[in-house]
């Protein structure tokens, strides 16, 4: 373990602007960082028995040579520098009571997503909104029309971290519950950000978790590659869940990607793991990690109906009107890097 001791300045108090507001002193910290090492802030905290311990404070960042400077509450701070382990670098509680913009966009889309789904997936909060400590993503039985006369029976949300959350490998993390109506098709998956093997699928997605409408018993995973479509091909797993289902309960999905393997994971188990020999690039041949190492952002979203279900007896329009919205809620999103 690499520990660096900060020195710590007091900054002027805090003038009281209003008569019944306290303030307090803030400390502003910097500390020298090593390029392309992980750094953690850590505040010195005391367990039951009184023994000292120390507890992290915010994300990682990424060392880049030059001085890190930050305020904080009163305290006594240390700069960790993680070790062969993994270091929390991006995370959404959902603690707040709205959708934070500066980690998520929502997108607006009519088009069916070239598997002849069935939603328009819209802006309106109606669709994408945090309640209860919880990211909601809702289906509603809402038909849409845009300007060019392209109608959808159903409305829903699809959001992505896409320039505000890039990543090229790491451990991600996301707690989260499914609908179960039929034909109701939630999705947690990365797609590249301005890859340079050419477009879909030469240039990769990764599928962390995908649920087929009432086949809430089990959870998919999947790799798309190869060349651009139609010359894409794709690789498909299923996981049996052995108690509570996707829809009864909370599961904890996870998804581990370095350049030499993709590894699935729920609730803690290891459950599928895809070798850098079973990937290609059809741009990149002589490269045996592509196109999985490039930057690549995640995705959350619930569409309807289209080629997913094309050998199922699913539909969403059997659904009865009182079985909606189908919400899918996520606690959590977190992302680790591998620390050196």
């Amino acid at each position: 373990m690499r520990t660096i001791l900060l020195l710590i300045a007091l900054s002027p108090t805090l003038l009281r602007a209003e008569t019944d507001l306290e303030s307090r002193p803030a400390l502003s910290l910097s500390f020298p960082t090593k390029k392309g090492l992980l750094h953690q802030l850590q505040i010195k905290k005391t367990d039951s028995q009184g023994r000292p311990l120390w507890k992290n404070v915010g994300p990682a960042i990424l060392g880049t040579g030059n001085p890190w400077s930050t305020l904080q509450p009163d305290g006594e701070y240390r700069l960790h520098m993680p070790s062969r382990e993994w270091a929390l670098v991006w995370s959404d509680e959902f603690s707040s009571d709205r959708i934070d913009f500066g980690k998520w966009e929502r997108e607006e889309n009519n088009y069916g997503g070239g598997n002849n789904e069935r939603q328009a997936y819209r802006t309106d909060p109606k669709y994408s909104y945090v309640k209860d400590g919880s990211l909601n993503i809702a289906v509603y039985r809402d038909s849409h029309t845009t300007s060019d006369g392209k109608t959808q029976p159903y409305s829903s949300a699809r959001l992505r971290t896409m320039n505000r959350g890039d990543w090229t490998f790491g451990r991600f993390e996301i707690r989260a519950k499914l609908p179960d109506g039929q034909g109701i098709w939630p999705a947690i998956w990365m797609m590249p950000t301005n890859s340079p093997y050419g477009g879909w699928a030469a240039g990769g997605e990764i599928d962390i978790v995908e649920s087929r409408g009432n086949k809430v018993t089990e959870t998919l995973g999947a790799l798309h590659f190869g060349g651009k479509w139609p010359d894409n091909v794709h690789l498909d797993h299923t996981y049996q869940f052995p108690g509570k289902d996707a829809a009864e309960d909370f599961h904890v999905y996870a998804l581990e990607w370095n350049a030499e393997e993709i590894s699935w994971f729920v609730d803690g188990v290891r459950w599928k793991t895809r070798k850098a020999s079973e990937w290609w690039s059809a741009s990149a041949r002589q490269n045996p990690s592509a196109p999985y190492d490039r930057p690549f952002h995640l995705i959350l979203n619930v569409a309807v109906d289209g080629r997913f279900f094309e050998k199922e007896d699913q539909r969403a329009d059997r659904i009865p009107a009182s079985q909606f919205p189908q919400v899918m809620q996520v606690d959590y999103v977190r992302v680790y890097q591998w620390a050196r």
